[in-house]
């Protein structure tokens, strides 16, 4: 006689993240090349900065190719998180600062971001779109 084929068990849905803390929506795009860097879907917090496999650095987003080693970009440059409705960034205590709009913001102060924001890590310039 011929079996039936086991039918592939359905994966179990994940379950949905506490509603406090939101995934970052948005993307950066570097001025001058147009690079596009998307933020990793369902994380609550991206870093910012460059790869440094002998630290163990590995940032969400790593400008490293984007002008961070000349633009002086820190490792752990910056992190952007969600906050009720506000997407806001920190700047982690970077060597060369994080500027939104051209305003130097105070490190470990989230400042508050909106779709089309200019940021500045070190001299490396990205437009921030939600």
């Amino acid at each position: 006689g011929t079996r039936n084929p086991t039918p592939p068990a359905e994966a179990a849905p994940a379950p949905a993240p506490p509603p406090s803390v939101a995934a970052v929506p948005g993307k950066l795009v570097v001025q001058g090349t147009n690079a596009t860097l998307p933020f990793p879907a369902g994380k609550t917090e991206i870093f910012i900065g460059r790869e440094d496999p002998v630290s163990g650095v590995f940032p969400d987003i790593d400008l490293t190719d984007h002008g961070g080693d000349e633009g002086g970009v820190s490792r752990k440059h910056a992190r952007v998180f969600v906050q009720g409705d506000q997407v806001y960034i920190e700047d982690l205590n970077s060597t060369n600062y994080t500027y939104v709009n051209q305003q130097k913001i105070t490190p470990g102060q989230p400042h508050p971001l909106s779709d089309g924001d200019e940021l500045r890590f070190g001299r490396v310039k990205v437009n921030y779109y939600a």
